[in-house]
């Protein structure tokens, strides 16, 4: 390894490990003594740029457990999974795996599913774009086709499922909300679809069927097997109306 090389890596050490140690006094001019100040000065910057990271990208979570536990959670999350790339809007895409095994949130069990839904939200608005649905496609298709055509979402989709109310979690933390902000802790499994329809990330709640069809659509599978695996799961599933109201809303933006 170079010098320089070697000079990195000491300095990517130190600013997840406060103490000073031998290798830094090698690595960089001063004492350890004399060392330890100016590489608290650089440990500040990252964590600091770690919080604000994390509270964009986590703004529901950073609202249950307030803005002083949410910067000690950033900064465990920090020291433990220190950011790998330039793009700070990438950073933090393993905090929901972080809250599920922490020892500190176990008393708040949903967390971590708040989390997740809470990046998915992230993820959606950096989302790229897509075309809307162009039906005059699909009008020149056999009817026997129809069955093995892809539905494609999309880009800004996902689908998620919790024990918890995420839907209602997550509308009841956004600035717009008015009104009753009571949040029904039932038990239940909860579905909920996070989409884009024009600039605005948006968060809707799922019956048992429509994320049935959502998540075998995303898994690459044709229309055919998404609807068995709707009906399956609901059986009072309609494909007519479902498909209607996602295309308009932007969810479904191909049948190919």
């Amino acid at each position: 390894m170079s010098e320089l090389a070697t000079a990195q890596t000491v300095f990517a050490n130190l600013l997840r490990d406060a103490k000073v140690h031998e290798d830094a006094e090698q690595a960089f001019v001063g004492t350890a003594a004399s060392l330890a100040p100016r590489l608290a000065l650089y440990r500040g910057n990252v964590e600091a740029n770690a919080r604000k990271a994390l509270a964009a990208a986590y703004p529901v979570v950073e609202q249950l457990v307030g803005a002083e536990f949410f910067s000690g959670l950033a900064r465990e999350y920090c020291r433990r999974s220190p950011s790998r790339e330039g793009d700070l809007t990438r950073y933090g895409d393993a905090f929901a795996e972080f809250l599920r095994d922490f020892e500190h949130v176990r008393e708040l069990p949903y967390l971590a599913d708040v989390a997740s839904l809470d990046w998915a939200v992230h993820c959606a608005h950096y989302a790229a774009d897509a075309d809307r649905f162009d039906a005059l496609q699909l009008a020149s298709r056999p009817d026997e086709e129809w069955g093995t055509l892809r539905v494609r979402l999309h880009p800004a989709c996902a689908v998620l499922a919790s024990p918890w109310p995420l839907a209602r979690i997550w509308s009841v933390h956004q600035r717009e909300h008015v009104g009753d902000r009571t949040v029904p802790f039932d038990e239940a499994t909860h579905r909920c679809l996070v989409y884009r329809p024009q600039w605005r990330v948006q968060v809707g709640e799922l019956g048992a069927g429509e994320h049935a069809f959502l998540e075998a659509a995303l898994e690459g599978v044709s229309l055919h097997r998404c609807v068995d695996e709707a009906v399956f799961a609901d059986a009072a599933f309609d494909l007519g109306s479902a498909l209607a109201a996602w295309i308009e809303a932007r969810v479904i933006v191909d049948l190919s």
